[in-house]
């Protein structure tokens, strides 16, 4: 309805088929390993799925941010995006930050002030968490805490939906990652129980 929206960001792995085929074929016992995808997922506070993607088991997270706020951003403003230390870089959330979004993302242990106009953001958070003496003061200033919902929903996605993939083919597990999503949003519009 116009209004912004908080996006928080984290992937996971999904199995799917195990590769007895050509395991079985070559060295004659059956195969234990099984092959992997990630499944990156966008959703808001209140826990409703923006975006799901399913890559390859090696595509990184950083990689991926941009495909989990794309289609969002030409539809609504985001005001801020949370995520795990997996989705920083300097050059990533300054390019959030211009944008006009809050990157709630945690900086390395190892960060310091580079004193750059490329670093703005980067050096603005490493000199707060110096002055306050702690990384929990940007915890707490940004609601770093709120990240723990995306867990959540990926702890429903897998005991609710199931923790493997269904299809072979990435094309095919694509739309299956869709389909979950879809599925995640009509149980969030039957309603939730509320909880003291």
């Amino acid at each position: 309805d116009g209004e912004s929206i908080s996006l928080i960001l984290d992937s996971t792995g999904m199995r799917f088929d195990k590769a007895s085929h050509w395991y079985e074929k070559k060295y004659g016992k059956p195969c234990q390993n099984r092959p992997w995808r990630k499944l990156h997922l966008s959703m808001d506070l209140e826990m409703n799925i923006h975006q799901i993607e399913i890559t390859d088991y090696e595509a990184s997270d950083i990689g991926e941010m941009e495909n989990l706020l794309c289609k969002e951003q030409s539809e609504m403003q985001i005001e801020s995006v949370t995520a795990d230390g997996a989705y920083y870089s300097k050059e990533g959330v300054e390019r959030l930050s211009k944008k006009g979004i809050t990157p709630v993302i945690p900086l390395p242990s190892n960060a310091v002030v580079h004193g750059s106009e490329s670093t703005q953001w980067h050096d603005k958070v490493v000199q707060y968490i110096k002055d306050k003496g702690t990384v929990y003061a940007f915890h707490k200033k940004y609601d770093y805490g709120k990240r723990a919902l995306v867990e959540a929903q990926i702890s429903r996605i897998k005991r609710c939906i199931g923790s493997c993939l269904l299809t072979q083919k990435i094309e095919t597990q694509k739309n299956e990652g869709t389909i979950i999503g879809n599925i995640i949003n009509l149980w969030n519009s039957l309603g939730k129980c509320i909880s003291v």
